[in-house]
């Protein structure tokens, strides 16, 4: 049970997550539409769904509890049972033998994208470019826009804390990451000079945003630069602290 005057580990945050979703999918809700019920971050429910959270503190966990029409974050911890048939039809469990034949998974002209993806592969957070915030804070990371599968093949390399940004314009264009891109980050994987990374980046404000820039050494010092069709030229040379190197790339643009 978790304390009341300071938060604990979670035994299974894996397995917290995945009762609140089926909790939550069994309403009809949508993960934004049980932030605000709660009165927390859709960052935080999409981090505790997700499994990201060991430590989610006691009143903000009784507060999604209370939203789903339980007492207490308790019950939210109690042995997960199954749900009766109706609720487990709208939580999009899988229905018991004998209730026909299941859904047919889509395929395109390659294959059933489930077959192409890892057993290893999750839905991972994706991030808005310039959101404030650092994802790798536990407590009150920022909202992601919203959650996305890694590119096939890449679920290793980007790990199970990384995530995604969506990339906002074409100044990293010459290292192949164009507007509308989504860039993947394994905060838990060494970057060197050279290397293409996410930091945040501090505004006359005090407030941090992320951007996407390689890390590179100059006559000035260590700089983040863009690298336009045009060429390369230092943005920020200071104010900057790197969050981890980008390891993969997810993009729709058509080939030409």
């Amino acid at each position: 049970m978790l304390s009341h005057a300071e938060p604990r580990a979670v035994p299974d945050p894996g397995g917290l997550g995945r009762r609140i979703a089926t909790l939550r999918h069994a309403n009809g809700w949508s993960q934004r539409r049980l932030a605000e019920a709660a009165g927390v971050s859709h960052g935080y429910i999409a981090l505790l769904e997700l499994g990201r959270l060991p430590s989610p503190g006691k009143f903000r966990l009784d507060a999604v509890a209370r939203a789903l029409n339980l007492r207490t974050a308790d019950a939210l911890l109690a042995p997960i049972l199954p749900l009766p048939e109706p609720l487990a039809r709208a939580a999009g469990q899988p229905r018991n033998a004998g209730d026909g034949d299941s859904a047919q998974p889509v395929a395109n002209v390659v294959g059933s994208l489930e077959s192409l993806r890892g057993h290893a592969a999750q839905l991972l957070p994706v991030f808005r470019w310039g959101s404030c915030g650092d994802p790798r804070d536990r407590e009150s990371p920022p909202d992601p826009d919203h959650l996305e599968y890694p590119p096939p093949g890449r679920e290793s390399l980007i790990g199970p804390h990384g995530f995604g940004v969506m990339v906002k314009g074409d100044s990293m264009a010459a290292r192949g990451i164009y507007d509308g891109d989504v860039v993947w980050v394994n905060p838990e994987r060494p970057y060197q000079i050279g290397k293409v990374v996410l930091a945040l980046v501090s505004d006359a404000s005090g407030a941090s945003g992320m951007v996407v820039k390689t890390y590179a050494r100059t006559e000035v010092g260590e700089c983040l630069v863009s690298e336009t069709a045009q060429g390369r030229s230092p943005v920020v040379c200071r104010e900057f602290n790197i969050i981890g190197p980008v390891v993969g790339i997810t993009s729709w643009r058509l080939p030409t």
